[in-house]
């Protein structure tokens, strides 16, 4: 099973092949994310981890393109981004994107008002959001409607899709 760990930083994961955009201990390999396509060959990937990524990177929409043709038909993508209004969204100044549930949807090509065809397809296997620690034992249906009027509540979005081709 072959397996990616996307943007790894500093978080290098045994067993899974680590790739960024910088050099350094650990890295196995390293390439520029906007210049496509990636160095790698088509379905190459059962599965791919992107642990706090795509906030740093223009265009997530076309960087999942490009992580759907690496993956292997029925691969798993897991993908883990702060949420658009918790602390650590803003506490960073290198984020550029903000994710809800909806926009991580889109960002995976659920979008409704296009009319083109989009080959790349993700099915969504979970998209969960995690509340802060001490909300935890908040009821899920409480805690839905506090995440849409204070900030805070939710910190982040975890998603599993698998790779439909």
């Amino acid at each position: 099973m072959k397996k990616l760990n996307f943007g790894c930083g500093t978080i290098i994961k045994k067993g899974y092949i680590n790739v960024d955009m910088q050099k350094g201990k650990g890295i196995d390999k390293t390439f520029n994310f906007y210049k496509y396509p990636y160095p790698f060959k088509a379905n190459s990937f059962d599965e791919v981890l992107i642990d706090n990524v795509l906030e740093h990177l223009e265009n997530p929409w076309r960087i999942m393109r490009e992580i759907w043709r690496i993956c292997k038909k029925s691969a798993i993508v897991r993908i883990i981004v702060p949420y658009y209004n918790s602390y650590y969204a803003y506490a960073d100044p290198t984020h550029v994107n903000y994710f809800n549930e909806t926009s991580m949807e889109q960002t995976l090509g659920k979008v409704e008002y296009s009319h083109s065809n989009q080959k790349e397809k993700f099915e969504i296997l979970e998209l969960n959001s995690v509340p802060q620690r001490f909300l935890r034992f908040i009821p899920k249906l409480i805690l839905n409607i506090l995440k849409r009027f204070l900030g805070n509540i939710i910190v982040e979005l975890r998603v599993r899709v698998k790779v439909v081709k």
